[in-house]
């Protein structure tokens, strides 16, 4: 069974429609590209992945256990999808060991020092470790994204999601976070990511979605994708992203 399963998801904000039919999966260890113009709805179908928002039609199923049942215990399967979001969502309050911390300890059930052990290995991991006993607002946005990662990785996570994690940093920051991502990449994490860096999909996408107008309109092989995608509307949105 696949990582993660969306089944024909649709999904309305009142008359207007974000999400047609979207249909595709994510395998264990694979690591999913998700692009196409502002509005297409990638970032909806992402949030739906972890019930973040919710949706009228459809399944999806991560790790076999079904996001859109009542019966479901969204707050457990939440704490196992790590979600790394385009404003980093750290606590301006909260040392950035505390930030690593709370959901260890409040979510997990882990005690401090447990808890505490893993957020500093994580924190060494995306280069951090220094910074521990700092808050976030003394820190660039790409050192607060990189924090946001590993408060994610500190949870044990079976897959990540990212949505457009890159989009709020200047672009001098954008390579610490994305070299981040392509090391988790490597590592064989199952990560779904919404993301306008054609050149970290180019180097480890497995799949490209390409979504417009709030349908799939592309699922396809990176090497396919890149290298000639089947709809117009695809070249078209390549030619204008890959000139630069």
């Amino acid at each position: 069974m696949a990582m993660i399963q969306v089944n024909g998801v649709s999904k309305w904000y009142g008359s207007f429609q974000v999400l047609t039919n979207c249909s595709t999966k994510v395998e264990k260890g694979e690591v999913v590209v998700v692009c196409g113009p502002s509005g297409s709805g990638k970032s909806t179908l992402i949030k739906c992945v972890n019930a973040l928002e919710p949706f009228q039609k459809g399944s999806i199923l991560v790790d076999g256990i079904s996001v859109g049942d009542p019966k479901t215990d969204l707050p457990k399967l939440r704490s196992r999808v790590g979600m790394v979001f385009q404003h980093f969502e750290l606590f301006p309050h909260l040392t950035i060991t505390d930030n690593l911390t709370l959901a260890q300890i409040k979510v997990l059930g882990r005690g401090r020092d447990e808890a505490t052990e893993r957020g500093l290995r994580l924190l060494d991991r995306v280069g951090l470790k220094s910074q521990a006993a700092k808050f976030p607002g003394q820190l660039s946005g790409g050192q607060q994204q990189r924090v946001a990662i590993a408060r994610a990785l500190s949870m044990d996570p079976i897959c990540m999601l990212f949505d457009e994690p890159t989009s709020a940093l200047d672009p001098e920051m954008i390579n610490e976070v994305l070299d981040v991502m392509v090391q988790l990449a490597k590592e064989g994490m199952t990560m779904m990511v919404v993301t306008h860096e054609m050149g970290f999909a180019r180097k480890v996408a497995h799949r490209v979605i390409f979504m417009d107008q709030g349908e799939i309109v592309e699922d396809a092989t990176k090497d396919e994708f890149f290298g000639k995608p089947r709809s117009e509307r695809a070249q078209l949105f390549l030619s204008k992203i890959l000139q630069h």
